[in-house]
């Protein structure tokens, strides 16, 4: 009884045995057998709940030009450089590769970073034309207020053409006297328009008033030479008859107005061809040529040039010409290149020497 037991013992562990080697596992597995791997976990796209199923079978055949290598393979020259780990997984992503470097003359990444020293080309250090004109623009510019910064008095024929705020064409030449501190004018038509009128204005002495004397065919009651009631600038009558005020006389509201549009151009508030350098211009006014800056209006920009045009300052920047560095002709014309504007100063003389005898109303009487 005893050796029936034992008997069927050992023939039951020997059972064992041959099954636990068909599963190719413990000690006695296949060399080729141990190395291939058991999926346990299922793969991320398949659900929890089907853990007990089969692996997907993928296909035996290879593919004759395969984008990604695949998993667990290297390329014969990632071999050569880098032999596999014994501990790589086989079923892990492939090795990541370095990225190629650029090919010269290659179109750079436009993520790449901008360096603040990169080198700059040719065309990009050329300043446009209008940039180099301002430069111009403010040498002329810094010599003219010098010029009239120096002034005193001085005198000279003044040759204006306009249009007048009521639509009546004036031309006519004038003395023109003045005085920039304190500021004092004495003006007299010597053209037969208006012949004779002379006008006086020194507010630092008698108000801020004009005086007049009427000249030729200036008034249908008023006869030449006699003297008109003072009037303020600012009188209506006055501003129906005159473009720009008294107070304006002189060289300093141009050179002011073209100060402040350069500032502008330089604060980016207006387009750098707002001024126009044209340099040396020959006109038929004076017997050399004078300096001129074109001063671009746009449309509601000036207010006597409603629909925009140019004013352009010819300035003498003769060496040893009284009217050295002044703007002693100026044009103006609107959109359609029709004169709106006309001012020529001839005959300066500096300095005129004059008195306050000279800006009184009493000189009207003579």
């Amino acid at each position: 009884m005893i050796r029936t037991f034992a008997f069927c013992t050992l023939v039951t562990l020997l059972v064992g045995c041959t099954k636990y080697h068909s599963r190719a596992q413990g000690p006695f597995a296949r060399e080729g057998e141990r190395e291939r791997p058991f999926v346990s976990k299922p793969l991320a796209s398949q659900s929890p709940l089907a853990l007990g199923a089969p692996a997907p079978v993928t296909s035996s055949g290879a593919d004759d030009h395969p984008v990604v290598p695949p998993r667990g393979t290297l390329s014969e020259s990632t071999a050569k450089a880098d032999p596999p780990n014994e501990l790589d997984d086989p079923n892990g992503f492939p090795p990541l590769r370095k990225r190629p470097e650029p090919k010269p003359g290659a179109m750079p990444s436009p993520f790449a970073p901008k360096h603040a020293n990169a080198p700059k080309s040719p065309d990009s250090e050329k300043a446009p034309e209008s940039a180099k004109g301002l430069s111009e623009v403010k040498a002329v510019l810094a010599t003219a207020n010098a010029a009239w910064k120096a002034v005193d008095t001085f005198e000279g024929t003044l040759t204006k053409r306009e249009i007048s705020p009521q639509g009546t064409p004036i031309n006519e030449m004038v003395l023109f006297q003045y005085r920039r501190e304190p500021m004092a004018v004495f003006t007299r038509v010597l053209s037969e328009k208006g012949k004779g009128r002379e006008i006086v204005y020194n507010p630092s002495k008698h108000e801020d008033k004009i005086y007049v004397k009427v000249g030729k065919d200036d008034h249908p009651l008023l006869k030449a030479g006699r003297l008109a009631p003072p009037v303020s600038p600012d009188s209506a009558m006055v501003k129906e008859k005159s473009r720009y005020s008294i107070r304006d006389t002189g060289f300093g509201r141009h050179l002011t107005r073209l100060g402040d549009t350069v500032a502008k151009i330089d604060d980016g508030k207006l387009p750098a061809d707002a001024l126009t350098f044209h340099g040396p211009a020959k006109r038929d006014e004076y017997s050399y040529p004078l300096t001129a800056i074109a001063h671009n209006l746009r449309s509601g920009e000036d207010p006597i040039l409603a629909n925009g045009g140019t004013r352009t300052y010819f300035f003498d920047l003769k060496e040893n010409s009284p009217s050295r560095g002044l703007p002693v002709l100026i044009i103006a014309t609107d959109g359609s290149g029709k004169e709106n504007e006309y001012y020529l100063f001839e005959n300066i003389k500096l300095p005129a020497n004059l008195t306050d005898a000279d800006f009184s109303p009493e000189r009207l009487k003579k």
